[in-house]
């Protein structure tokens, strides 16, 4: 929780660029933030990732202005991607466990969209397509699969 508010807080006052690693191979089993903020405030984009574990993937890809995409990953072998364009969007997926897919596009303006994943294999996927749509998916056990399409 206090990791949490950490990242949130630095993306709000929009402090620049950090990357932390314990160790220079990033692709070992570690804790790193990484924190991308475009320096013109006309596009405000912030991508906050936390990765523990081994062969967890993330990626993250932001068009338009004032976006913001959070993933937190515990565990090995998870899979999240955000895919936003538009405006005033925020994405959330947190993922505990092994071998989970969590999958986040917003198209448009005013979205709001939130994976938690606690288990094994689990697949969650949240469409937006409209303005001012709000999605929320928990999936606390294994093997649990859930798709929203809301346009």
């Amino acid at each position: 929780m206090k990791n949490r508010s950490l990242f949130m807080m630095l993306a709000l006052l929009g402090a620049p660029g950090y990357v932390f690693a314990n160790n220079p191979d990033l692709a070992k089993s570690e804790y790193n933030f990484a924190r991308n903020e475009l320096s013109k405030s006309s596009f405000n984009q912030a991508a906050i990732v936390g990765q523990y574990g081994n062969n967890n993937n993330s990626h993250v890809d932001q068009n338009g202005t004032r976006q913001l995409a959070v993933v937190n990953q515990t565990g090995a072998g998870n899979r999240a991607n955000v895919d936003q364009s538009g405006s005033y969007n925020v994405a959330y997926i947190a993922q505990t466990g092994y071998g989970n897919d969590a999958d986040i596009q917003q198209q448009s303006s005013g979205n709001a969209a939130l994976i938690i994943q606690k288990g094994t294999a689990n697949r969650a996927s949240i469409i937006q397509q409209g303005t001012q749509k709000s999605a929320v998916v928990v999936q606390k056990q294994s093997q649990m699969a859930v798709r929203v399409i809301q346009r």
